[in-house]
């Protein structure tokens, strides 16, 4: 039997690694929140769009499945999917086709209103959704993910945000150099877990850190693979992962330190599959503290790659008209 009381908004994000969907009631209490990841073949250090979209195609027989068991007794009153990786013109990739398809398949049959939104606002959303910001108005972001290491400066603006970068990684980011150092490790793409695991503990001290090139909140990476690679043969994986990691910590507390002092901004906002790692979290957190920045963290499951943040935004939008 269906409630008239039990009305959710779903969201769906279909990002370059993984198949996304969740639903919020009116209230905001999720009630789904369910991922398929993308799988990748064993040394291979990621996926062609067209791979990722062919698998996301597929997932969506599982999507509708979950709706079928998960939420036949609730009323879908709205649909919002990201349809592009950032909230500015010309930001394209295939991958999130999918999902706006499937999301508008939905929003027909449930006779219901569809919403947009992007990849980075769901994430931002997402990270929002269990902390409390002193000023939810204007706050630093920092997205980091497989693909992208941005630091933003957000502004929230009725329904959407204004979103600009003022600094990050001028070449690749944090998720490849993690992933890339995981795959010669021999694990399975994507390493970020395992990575994090074996730095937790590694009980050796850094005693010479990799060089960073870090200036004006703009980081370049590229060298630090370079590093790494003429130590991975006289080095054991926990000791790797843990001089990696240490490296990524001090070129983001470089880079935020810089744009803290010139926004005059004292609280940021992580997320992305990046920021789930344990040890950059206690790392960084301790940093920032010192240097009397406030760091917001969020749980792993709304800080990787997730449907919540969209969910979010539809029901925003919704309370909006």
């Amino acid at each position: 039997m269906i409630h008239k009381n039990n009305n959710i908004i779903l969201g769906l994000d279909t990002s370059c690694y993984t198949t996304s969907i969740a639903a919020i009631t009116l209230n905001k209490e999720i009630i789904l929140n369910e991922k398929i990841i993308l799988k990748v073949k064993k040394d291979n250090k990621g996926l062609r769009q067209s791979e990722a979209v062919f698998q996301h195609v597929n997932n969506m027989g599982e999507i509708s499945q979950v709706i079928n068991d998960k939420l036949k007794n609730y009323n879908i009153v709205g649909v919002c999917v990201s349809t592009k990786p950032r909230p500015v013109d010309n930001s394209y990739m295939p991958v999130f086709s999918v999902g706006y398809n499937f999301a508008k398949l939905l929003s027909s049959i449930n006779n219901c209103p569809f919403y947009e939104t992007t990849h980075q606002e769901n994430h931002i959303e997402a990270s929002l959704f269990k902390n409390d910001l002193e000023n939810k108005d204007k706050f630093l972001a920092v997205h980091m993910s497989g693909g992208t290491t941005e630091i933003l400066l957000v502004e929230k603006k009725e329904t959407n945000y204004k979103i600009e970068i003022v600094g990050g990684s001028l070449d690749v980011s944090f998720g490849q150099l993690v992933d890339r150092l995981g795959v010669s490790l021999n694990y399975n793409f994507p390493c970020g877990k395992h990575i994090d695991e074996n730095a937790l503990r590694c009980e050796e001290k850094i005693i010479n850190g990799l060089k960073t090139s870090v200036k004006s909140g703009y980081m370049n990476l590229s060298g630090i693979e370079n590093q790494i690679n003429k130590l991975i043969n006289n080095y054991d994986k926990e000791y790797l992962s843990k001089i990696l990691l240490d490296t990524l910590v001090r070129c983001m507390y470089k880079s935020l330190t810089y744009i803290s002092e010139k926004y005059e901004l004292k609280e940021v906002l992580f997320g992305g599959g990046v920021s789930a790692s344990k040890y950059i979290r206690k790392e960084l957190t301790e940093k920032l503290k010192r240097a009397n920045i406030k760091p917001y963290f969020t749980d792993g499951e709304y800080a990787t790659d997730n449907g919540v943040g969209c969910a979010i935004i539809g029901l925003n939008q919704m309370n909006n008209y």
